[in-house]
């Protein structure tokens, strides 16, 4: 299981999930994007508590507690709103936008939120059309939803953190690579 300690290797899988998706970002700036889901301002901030780490010296300090349950539950209105018998991973990333840690990552990476909320909102609506129910019943989340929220949580775990991050579920989504993105499905970038 990776932890903060494996953040580069982590930032290189991010690196090359994301290039098989079109977006090409650079080493530093994958290295940054993972600072950012591990909650520090940046790279070099995140390098030196890896050190303080592997010298014995980090104060185990319990780091602040960013809940995500607003997000989550934002996912899953989405899904009831449309009477979707499953939340997906589009419902996830849909609330993703208005998550701050998330959006904060998106925004680094140049990702136009206003597009994306607009293509998502239109493949939920026309593509997931057969997900929809007649009843009033809940909507159960996907495999891949529980996966990526399942990561997420691994990765808040091994940073010593009890709760995840919007961020992490964010990395969690790009990782899942036994996922793949639905066909004439992209995202731009500005």
């Amino acid at each position: 299981m990776r932890d903060f300690r494996d953040s580069k290797a982590m930032a290189h899988t991010l690196r090359v999930a994301l290039a098989a998706k079109g977006h090409k970002v650079t080493n530093s700036e994958s290295l940054e994007l993972i600072a950012l889901a591990f909650g520090v301002a940046d790279w070099n901030t995140l390098s030196a508590v890896i050190r303080e780490e592997a010298a014995g010296l980090h104060n185990h300090a319990p780091a602040p507690q960013f809940p995500t349950t607003a997000t989550m539950h934002r996912a899953l209105a989405y899904a009831r709103q449309r009477k979707h018998q499953y939340a997906t991973l589009e419902h996830l990333l849909l609330a993703l936008i208005d998550d701050v840690d998330a959006s904060a990552v998106m925004k680094a990476c140049n990702v136009d939120l206003g597009a994306l909320r607009e293509k998502l909102t239109n493949y939920i609506d026309d593509d997931l059309k057969a997900l929809a129910i007649d009843g009033g019943d809940e909507p159960q989340q996907s495999a891949g939803f529980q996966r990526v929220v399942q990561r997420a949580a691994h990765y808040a775990e091994g940073r010593g953190r009890p709760k995840r991050t919007g961020a992490e579920l964010l990395v969690a989504i790009f990782v899942d690579r036994s996922r793949a993105t639905p066909r004439g499905f992209s995202v731009s970038r500005t």
